[in-house]
């Protein structure tokens, strides 16, 4: 018997929140109140106060290797006092730990919703998110300690997320063999919505309809969503970034990068990049 969660899993920027914006509209009934911050796969997993109370421990004086388990006990907490399917949004690298245990334990999961990006995309959309100059944005792409939630002055109320480089990020999600993917290109996303939201809801046995999951996308599209951020404002946006939910639009890069940024993207990910047909024609 399957577990119940199901992770949204992503490298950041990567159409993880608009995919949890179509799934919040497909299971709600039509004309439901709407709010852009009441999406399925809240933070629940990434909740430093929850992990402290459900295990009893001190989080901010431990280390990412020593929370693993701990974590881990958490998710399959939540997946004991959960209804199937349930969503749950991760940035985390896929991770085992030393003993052997994983952070997404297997047993508690129902399946994995794995989106992924063209990186020249990721890296504009990531600078604008972190308020970040492109070149410091592209080497954190590539750094293999890269993390989320640490900073050196305070104590975040979000445990450490592990980034990593972007390529390990995709291969650990997708290459492993404990939970079922379902893989997402973004660029696909785009070109047809509903049929990308009739994929997952088919993965994690969600019974739906084309009008149901057409009424979902367009209740979720970015003008809408932009419309939603400008009246009740987002608790997911940093506080020094004018607005969240931007362009999304694929192919920016092509105006942004220089063949200098280009290259060293490619250099640090081509084989990910092959793999899901990101290569730039020029370089492919």
């Amino acid at each position: 018997m399957p577990g119940s969660l199901v992770w949204l899993a992503s490298y950041p920027k990567s159409g993880n929140t608009w995919l949890r914006a179509m799934l919040t509209n497909l299971l709600h009934a039509p004309g439901d109140d709407f709010s852009v911050n009441a999406l399925a796969g809240g933070i629940t997993g990434g909740d430093r106060h929850a992990l402290d109370d459900a295990c009893a421990i001190s989080s901010a004086e431990m280390t990412a290797a020593e929370l693993l388990p701990y974590r881990a006990l958490l998710h399959r907490q939540m997946a004991a006092e959960a209804t199937a399917p349930f969503f749950v949004k991760t940035h985390d690298q896929y991770a085992i730990g030393p003993d052997g245990t994983a952070l997404f334990p297997a047993d508690a999961s129902r399946a994995a919703i794995y989106i992924v990006r063209n990186p020249l995309d990721v890296a504009l959309s990531f600078a604008h998110h972190s308020q970040q100059d492109l070149d410091a944005t592209i080497a954190r792409m590539a750094d293999p300690h890269a993390t989320l939630n640490v900073w050196p002055d305070r104590i975040s109320d979000f445990l450490p997320v592990h980034l990593g480089r972007w390529s390990d990020h995709v291969a650990g999600w997708t290459q492993q063999q404990a939970i079922r993917v379902c893989l997402l290109r973004y660029e696909d996303m785009l070109a047809d919505p509903a049929m990308a939201l009739k994929r997952v809801a088919d993965a994690v046995g969600i019974d739906t309809n084309p009008e149901a999951v057409a009424a979902a996308v367009a209740a979720s599209s970015l003008e809408n969503l932009q419309l939603r951020e400008a009246a009740e404002g987002f608790s997911e946006k940093p506080a020094n970034m004018p607005a969240f939910f931007r362009s999304g639009r694929a192919g920016e890069w092509t105006a942004v990068l220089s063949e200098a940024q280009v290259a060293r993207i490619v250099a640090d990910h081509r084989a990910q990049m092959a793999a899901l047909d990101y290569l730039p024609p020029s370089i492919a």
